[in-house]
């Protein structure tokens, strides 16, 4: 059975247009097939259309978010570049701060030992005070130089705290033997007699003199010449009214003469400590503090730990 071939769309709209004043009427015929085409055309072209506007309103959204992007990163940016500035400053400071202790462990050193130790190390050498010349290209720093130099700060850090730590211990440990050394004047005044051996105030001939005399008024205070615990405080033969002191290590003091004794055994005294008052007990010709040192029970030259 054939098929019916459908007949073409032979249908057309008529547009009139009548004008006043009895003209002629004008007339336009057009075809229903160009209305569809055009009308297709149309849909056509606002489909493409709505599509170009949203694809524009889509990258100019992402062209306003990439530009706000953009502009966060070159604040971010220039803040990095400004905490770097600080960040280089502030090691540069500590940099000079570590040449400072540097320094003062050197000096530390030189006053425990009375020379500056070998081994003392330097993170960098002392930054003269007198001088300041300086120069080079100025060369930016970077976050990789910045955390290298942080770390050689703070393992130069941890190496002077160890350093100064063990002059703070030798420090210590020479202030308790000079504490406990006799090392001043029991008494100012003359001194009349010194170690060794000396014409006899007694007559007949030399004596051996175990200390020295030092002769003063009636009353002046006598101190004890270093740290120690009053071991005699009594009176005892020739040295009458005697003050005897034990700074341990095998050292004694011994104030002989003495018009009044000021402090009891048992007793804990400092260097520099008014233990007695001048005077002429015992075997005396005159007011003076008979002063020995011994070192393991034998009398020493108390001028030798004088100062």
């Amino acid at each position: 059975m054939k098929q019916k071939t459908p007949k073409p769309d032979r249908r057309e709209y008529t547009l009139m247009i009548v004008p006043h004043h009895t003209k002629s009427v004008f007339r336009i015929c057009i075809p229903i097939k160009t209305i569809k085409y055009t009308a297709a055309a149309l849909g056509i072209c606002l489909l493409l259309l709505s599509g170009t506007m949203l694809n524009y309103r889509f990258q100019a959204n992402a062209a306003t978010q990439d530009k706000l992007e953009l502009t966060q990163l070159r604040e971010v940016n220039d803040k990095q570049k400004a905490q770097l500035t600080e960040l280089a400053k502030a090691t540069a400071d500590l940099q000079e701060d570590m040449n400072r202790l540097n320094q003062l462990d050197s000096d530390l050193r030189r006053m425990v030992n009375g020379e500056e130790a070998a081994e003392t190390s330097r993170s960098a050498p002392a930054r003269l005070s007198n001088h300041n010349g300086q120069g080079g290209p100025e060369v930016k720093p970077n976050i990789d130089q910045l955390t290298s130099l942080v770390k050689e700060l703070r393992a130069a850090a941890i190496q002077r705290e160890e350093s100064l730590t063990n002059i703070k211990s030798a420090i210590a440990s020479k202030n308790e033997r000079m504490a406990v050394t006799p090392s001043i004047w029991p008494a100012s005044g003359e001194v009349t007699s010194r170690f060794g051996w000396r014409n006899s105030p007694w007559g007949g001939g030399s004596d051996w003199h175990p200390g020295i005399d030092i002769a003063s008024s009636y009353g002046t205070p006598i101190m004890a010449t270093a740290d120690g615990t009053v071991t005699n405080s009594s009176w005892f033969g020739g040295y009458g009214n005697m003050v005897e002191i034990d700074h341990g290590n095998g050292i004694v003091t011994i104030y002989g003469h003495n018009s009044r004794n000021a402090v009891g055994v048992g007793q804990h005294v400092k260097k520099g400590q008014v233990v007695a008052y001048m005077g002429s007990t015992g075997m005396s010709t005159g007011t003076h503090v008979h002063y020995e040192v011994r070192v393991n029970g034998t009398a020493v030259n108390p001028s030798s730990f004088l100062q």
